[in-house]
């Protein structure tokens, strides 16, 4: 009987699995009760991928020699392989009762904690085992993964340092050392570790995927790109780096091949949520308004408190001029914005309901542009409210003081003391609170003026001696995945015009912007105003005595419309909601014309007709 197991362990040994494996029956048909035929068979079955068996196998070994800590361990490892980790953690447990310092099975037991997310047992584990082991350089790269896991980053950069001092190129640990690093925010390291993962092992998706989510976190998308598709290269139906590459081809404005991935990553897993979310403003981009509300609506049916996902559905409404769905559905961008908009004042909400006594606290948000745009609802707050208090930017205070006095409202900049009040409604929802819908916009002539003491202090101030003067801005604030903005040279059209002097109405200019505007073959009919415009006061003042104002989306629009200042209006393919969509007028702004990109991006197409129109005009 022994020649048969002897035979069968040399066949083990020697990777002839096979072999082994008919050895070993042939050992326990002889006896039935050849613990180590027993254990080493269940070990090999193990190895086969048949934990179910390896499991049995080992486990009649361990009746037979239950004070054997091998035995104990590899039926730990049999179980944990099946997903049971209580039960592999108890024989780990046994194991270590029987042999304390047995530093396998203080390794084996912190991976098992580990993968039951108990990571400050695994890392009393892995601490346990390099006191008994203690240059093994896979127990310090999980030890590092254990600290990764509790938030613990430096420790753990010191434990995959240490991984890698006793295992050069071992990319395991310049994987995880690289996700610490980009835990820190430290990412030309963390780049650093990913990009010597992949040379240590080119076929490292994690790494690939890793390096390209880092990439795209610091806005070098074309380069997440390249490492998303070389995670993609190597496993296809990964749908994590589906979505990775789809954000970073949609942050590139390529929204088609971004809906695509998205697409891919859904029908991989239809459970992700975020994937979903994101076909939906792919979608929206490209102007594909119902697909976009599909996806949305798949997405909140995965997840309904998504607050995200709830706000662009309802922008996509919204865009379509659907007020009565759109605008319930806008209130979620409260919570979608919560970490960029502050706390809410801990008020009430009022939901348009008349109030006599009650004190109403109004308070805008989001951009100047948004306040500019909706105050023109505070009249008919006035109607409902007795006594409101608005409370605006302090940059918008000069210019809007005039008009809460002539609508007997208070008025207040953020930031400063706020009178006593009962109950506050944010700016951008009283559409929302009164009800009001595409067809009922007030206000749909000039509503805002300029006080007569900014209108003498720019009294002949403009300069030029062009026939015309026609203000320009061509670029808003530049946020995350925005359209807001055109290069400058790309303006040539408008500045080759004969008989205009363009007014320059952006306050903040770049370094570049400046140069070029003064080195400009045209700079004689391009005046600049910005270091002398201390608020909006000042700039509604120079847009009064234009001819007419050519704008981006941003908030010199907003106000050249609120001021009834003829305007053309330059928009993106996927613009904001309020310019609804099909149409060259807006009921927000009777003086504006829209001119619209036909396709993403396509900028120069839009110039060229606001160019034909100006001439015209």
């Amino acid at each position: 009987m022994e020649p048969l197991f002897d035979r069968a362990y040399a066949a083990h040994g020697a990777g002839r699995l096979a072999d082994a494996e008919r050895d070993y029956r042939a050992a326990l048909d002889a006896d039935p009760a050849h613990v180590d035929a027993l254990h080493l068979l269940g070990v090999l079955r193990h190895q086969q991928g048949k934990h179910a068996e390896a499991a049995e196998l080992v486990r009649r070994a361990v009746d037979l020699r239950p004070h054997d800590a091998a035995l104990q361990l590899n039926l730990g490892n049999a179980l944990k392989a099946l997903g049971q980790l209580d039960g592999a953690i108890e024989r780990f447990r046994n194991a270590l009762t029987l042999a304390p310092e047995f530093a396998l099975a203080h390794y084996n037991l912190g991976n098992a904690y580990a993968a039951a997310g108990r990571h400050e047992d695994a890392l009393f584990a892995f601490e346990k085992s390099l006191r008994f082991k203690p240059g093994d350089a896979s127990t310090f790269n999980n030890l590092g993964n254990a600290l990764h896991a509790l938030g613990r980053h430096d420790e753990a950069i010191d434990a995959f340092s240490r991984a890698l001092e006793l295992r050069p190129r071992h990319a395991g640990a310049h994987n995880n050392l690289g996700m610490s690093l980009a835990a820190l925010a430290r990412a030309d390291e963390a780049l650093a570790q990913f990009r010597a993962a992949t040379a240590a092992e080119p076929r490292f998706v994690a790494a690939h995927f890793n390096l390209g989510n880092t990439l795209d976190a610091i806005g070098r998308h074309e380069e997440a790109v390249a490492a998303f598709e070389a995670a993609l290269a190597l496993h296809a139906p990964f749908s994590p780096a589906l979505f990775g590459l789809g954000n970073a081809l949609a942050a590139l404005g390529r929204h088609a091949e971004a809906a695509q991935r998205f697409e891919l990553a859904v029908g991989l897993d239809p459970t992700f949520c975020l994937a979903w979310l994101n076909l939906g403003t792919a979608h929206h981009a490209l102007g594909a308004h119902t697909a976009a509300l599909r996806a949305f609506d798949q997405a909140l049916r995965l997840r309904p408190d998504l607050a995200s996902a709830h706000m662009n559905r309802a922008l996509t409404l919204l865009t379509l001029g659907d007020f009565t769905r759109g605008l319930p559905e806008y209130e979620w961008r409260l919570k979608a914005l919560a970490h960029t908009s502050g706390a809410a004042t801990p008020l009430p909400r009022w939901q348009g309901e008349p109030l006599d006594q009650e004190t109403l606290l109004v308070e805008a948000e989001q951009g100047f542009g948004d306040t500019l745009q909706f105050i023109r609802f505070m009249p008919l707050v006035r109607e409902r409210a007795a006594l409101v208090v608005l409370e605006v930017q302090p940059e918008l205070l000069p210019l809007v003081a005039p008009l809460a006095e002539k609508w007997r409202i208070k008025m207040v900049a953020r930031g400063a003391p706020r009178p006593l009040a009962h109950l506050r409604c944010p700016l951008l929802s009283l559409p929302f609170a009164l009800g009001i819908t595409a067809d009922t916009l007030p206000a749909r002539a000039r509503y805002l003026d300029v006080p007569r003491d900014y209108q003498r202090r720019w009294r002949g101030s403009l300069g030029g001696h062009a026939k015309r003067k026609i203000g320009l801005a061509w670029s808003g604030r530049i946020q995350a995945r925005e359209n807001r903005a055109i290069p400058l040279a790309a303006l040539d059209p408008l500045f080759a015009l004969e008989g205009i002097d363009w007014i320059v109405l952006q306050p903040d200019l770049s370094a570049d912007e400046r140069r070029a505007l003064d080195t400009h073959p045209r700079a004689v009919s391009i005046h600049r105003f910005d270091e002398h415009i201390g608020d909006f006061a000042d700039t509604a003042a120079i847009v009064d005595r234009l001819d007419a104002v050519v704008s981006i989306d941003t908030s010199i629009a907003h106000l050249a419309g609120a001021l009834g200042k003829p305007l053309w209006l330059m928009l993106p393919l996927a613009a904001d909601w309020r310019w609804f969509v099909d149409s060259d007028r807006s009921p927000w702004y009777p003086s504006a014309r829209l001119v619209r990109q036909r396709t993403p991006g396509a900028w120069e197409e839009v110039i060229e007709a606001v160019a034909r129109e100006v001439r015209g005009a």
